[in-house]
């Protein structure tokens, strides 16, 4: 396939403006958070290392298998490989750090402090996942039943996914901390270990009982269930918490999450993605209406039919679709059809994302005594 390592941040912008934006965002929000965690001490460094580590691998694990590779990355001016842009890990280390880091702040048990740090990082992740997906910085398995059920472009099981998958990072990268406060050299190694070989598993066993909800594949029941349950178990924890009071503000952190929001708002509102070309992999082209089977044993087609789809792309910007037997071509974004609810889901999601974590992280003060 003709990709590069490097491509002109200048071509890019021609192309996808908005993902030049949400990669070096992301980028420097990592980088950011490095420096977050250098100067926290061992924990949040062994936090930050093991999200890069656990995020990445299990990015790889799910392109690398056939039955789950339903997404496929956009071209970014830095690539790892043909498929894995270097800002995705950078997009791992953001949206499992931050939370995990926010919610130890209140001195949480174990037992609740995960959950919260799974609904924190829905809050975190949910409009770069409506943002990335409407302006081609990623593009979806067309019938493949596991992203079919969708909120605002964004699959219901990509929240649920985030939802379990931040969770069991915190719960294994806590539980080692939290036995050696100190994270002495073998401590940092078991936490590493721990969540770059378990985090995947652990969502896995999660995302299989509730996508049983919606009969086999992951829809609107089990997010719902899956968030309620999360809620139910953080709130009863916290009538054990032992936070820090008053809690010192993170101003570093609290300033790279109130940038991330404005980014992302400032993408919606400003960008246009009719004018949105994506060049690169893509849900391989053929035949129309053969079936395969799915992860979850269900049926989907394997291929892309060219000419009857139903994703928030098309081929009008070219001369003519592409092949059969074509995973590398061009698509073309469509224009807003409801710009108003797309921009009200990622507007309000980042004034209430902003002001969490503003309150987590000490730069908001609802009373006196904190």
């Amino acid at each position: 396939m003709p990709w590069h390592v490097f491509t002109s941040p200048i071509a890019q912008w021609s192309a996808l403006p908005s993902f030049l934006v949400g990669e070096y965002l992301f980028i420097a929000l990592a980088v950011a958070l490095l420096v977050h965690a250098v100067r926290s001490g061992r924990a949040h460094v062994l936090i930050w290392v093991g999200a890069l580590l656990a995020g990445t691998a299990n990015d790889l694990i799910f392109m690398a298998l056939p039955l789950v590779d339903n997404f496929w990355h956009g071209q970014a001016t830095i690539m790892l490989t043909a498929r894995l842009p270097l800002y995705i890990p950078c997009v791992y280390v953001s949206f499992m750090y931050v939370p995990a880091v926010a919610a130890r702040r209140l001195g949480l048990p174990l037992w609740s402090s995960a959950p919260l740090t799974g609904l924190l990082a829905v809050l975190f992740y949910a409009p770069f996942d409506i943002t990335g997906a409407k302006h081609l910085w990623w593009t979806w398995h067309d019938t493949d039943l596991p992203v079919a059920a969708r909120i605002l472009g964004a699959p219901a099981s990509s929240t649920l996914w985030v939802l379990t998958f931040a969770a069991s990072f915190a719960l294994l990268v806590e539980w080692v901390i939290r036995r050696d406060p100190e994270v002495s050299g073998l401590t940092f190694a078991k936490g590493l270990a721990a969540v770059a070989g378990l985090t995947t598993i652990v969502m896995v066993l999660q995302m299989t009982v509730l996508q049983q909800l919606d009969g086999g594949a992951p829809g609107y029941v089990a997010l719902g269930v899956g968030v309620g349950v999360y809620a139910v178990a953080a709130a009863l924890g916290a009538r054990k918490a032992k936070p820090t009071d008053p809690r010192p503000v993170d101003r570093l952190a609290n300033g790279g999450v109130v940038v991330y929001y404005l980014g992302l708002i400032a993408v919606m509102a400003l960008a246009d993605p009719a004018s949105h070309r994506s060049t690169g992999v893509h849900q391989e082209v053929g035949e129309c209406y053969v079936e395969a089977t799915d992860v979850t044993g269900l049926t989907r087609y394997q291929y892309l039919c060219a000419a009857d789809f139903d994703e928030d792309f098309s081929f009008a910007c070219v001369d003519e679709p592409p092949a059969d037997g074509t995973t590398w071509y061009t698509i073309c974004g469509r224009p807003h059809t409801a710009f108003g609810r797309w921009m009200g889901g990622v507007l309000g999601l980042g004034l209430l994302g902003s002001l969490v974590y503003s309150w987590l992280f000490g730069g908001l003060r609802l009373s006196r005594r904190e």
